[in-house]
C-alpha cells in the first residue's frame, strides 16, 4: 500500500487532518470524539466486516460502502468522513486517502446543459477515494439541473463500485426528500449513519477541550455560565452544536485576554472566569 492521503474541498474549507494514519491511529482519533456512540460503533462493525470479507478463504459478496449522513451543523459529519478515508484506504477498499468534499451546489451549473459535465468531472476527480457531499437536500429540489446530476451521481454509484465511495450528507428531514427525489438511490446505498445532537455535557466537555488544547482552564463559576448560555440556545433554529461552542470559545477569548492584560501571576492568566464567558452577538 502506498502512501497517498489527499483531502480536497470545493468550498473553500482548509481541512485539518492528519494525512497518513494508520487504522488504529484512526480509531483512536475516532473513540476521542466526544459523543457519536453510534456512529463509532457503525463503523467498527464496518472495519470488522471489511476485514473478514479480505479472506480469501471466504466468499462474502461486495460490501455496498455508499453512506448517507444524517446530522444537524456541528456533529462532526465532515470530520467523521475524513475518517472514513483513512479508514477504507487502511483496508485496501479504495486506492488513496483521498477525500473531496463539496456542496450540493457546486454540482450545479449556472445554465442548461452545465450540470452534467459538471458534476462528472467532481465525480472523476474523487474517483480512487471519497466523495463528501455536504447539504445532498438541495439535489432532492425538482428541476432540470437536479435531475442531471443525480443522473451522473447514479451513474457513478454504479459503474464504480470498487473505485468510489459517495457519501451524502445533511439533516435528517431535508435528506428524506432527497432520498426519495429518485427510487435507485436507496438501493445505492449501503449505510446511513445517524449523529445524534450534542447533549450539554458533551457541549461543555468539547469547551474543556478548547481550553486544555490551548494551556487554559476553567474554573465552576465559569462551567456555571457556559451551562446556562447552552440551555438558553439549543432549541435555537440552526443551533450549531460544536460550532456555537466554538464561537463561544472565540469570544470569550478575546474578553478574558483584555481581562488578564494586565495581570503577571501565570495561575490567574490560564483560568478562565464566568466573567469571560461571553454569549454577546451570537
Amino acid at each position: 500500500m502506498g502512501c497517498t492521503s489527499e483531502y480536497i474541498s470545493f468550498n473553500n474549507k482548509i481541512p485539518d487532518i492528519p494525512k497518513n494514519k494508520s487504522l488504529k491511529e484512526i480509531f483512536k482519533n475516532l473513540d476521542d470524539l466526544v459523543g457519536l456512540d453510534d456512529v463509532k460503533k457503525s463503523l467498527k462493525e464496518l472495519a470488522a466486516l471489511i476485514k473478514l470479507k479480505n479472506y480469501k478463504y471466504l466468499n462474502l459478496d461486495d460490501i455496498n460502502l455508499n453512506m448517507v449522513f444524517l446530522g444537524n451543523p456541528g456533529i462532526g459529519k465532515t470530520t467523521v468522513a475524513r475518517m472514513v478515508s483513512g479508514i477504507l484506504y487502511n483496508l485496501n477498499l479504495i486506492k488513496e486517502d483521498k477525500l473531496i468534499e463539496v456542496s450540493a451546489k457546486d454540482l450545479i451549473g449556472e445554465y442548461v446543459g452545465q450540470t452534467a459535465p459538471k458534476t462528472h468531472n467532481i465525480i472523476e476527480s474523487a474517483l480512487g477515494g471519497v466523495l463528501f457531499i455536504d447539504e445532498a437536500y438541495i439535489l432532492g429540489e425538482n428541476n432540470s439541473y437536479n435531475s442531471e446530476a443525480i443522473t451522473e451521481l447514479l451513474l457513478a454509484m454504479e459503474n464504480n463500485l470498487d473505485n468510489l465511495v459517495i457519501i451524502y450528507a445533511r439533516y435528517n428531514k431535508e435528506m428524506q426528500s432527497f432520498m426519495n427525489s429518485n427510487s435507485g438511490l436507496m438501493s445505492r446505498v449501503g449505510y446511513i449513519l445517524n449523529f445524534k445532537d450534542y447533549t450539554v455535557d458533551e457541549l461543555i466537555l468539547i469547551f474543556k477541550k478548547f481550553l486544555k488544547n490551548s494551556g487554559f482552564n476553567i474554573n465552576i463559576e465559569g462551567i456555571n455560565k457556559l451551562r446556562e448560555i447552552i440551555n438558553k440556545h439549543m432549541n435555537d433554529n440552526n443551533f450549531g452544536n460544536a460550532r456555537f461552542v466554538r464561537n463561544i470559545y472565540e469570544k470569550s477569548l478575546v474578553r478574558h485576554a483584555n481581562r488578564v492584560k494586565n495581570i503577571k501571576n501565570k495561575k490567574d492568566i490560564i483560568l478562565f472566569t464566568s466573567d469571560d464567558i461571553n454569549d454577546d452577538n451570537l
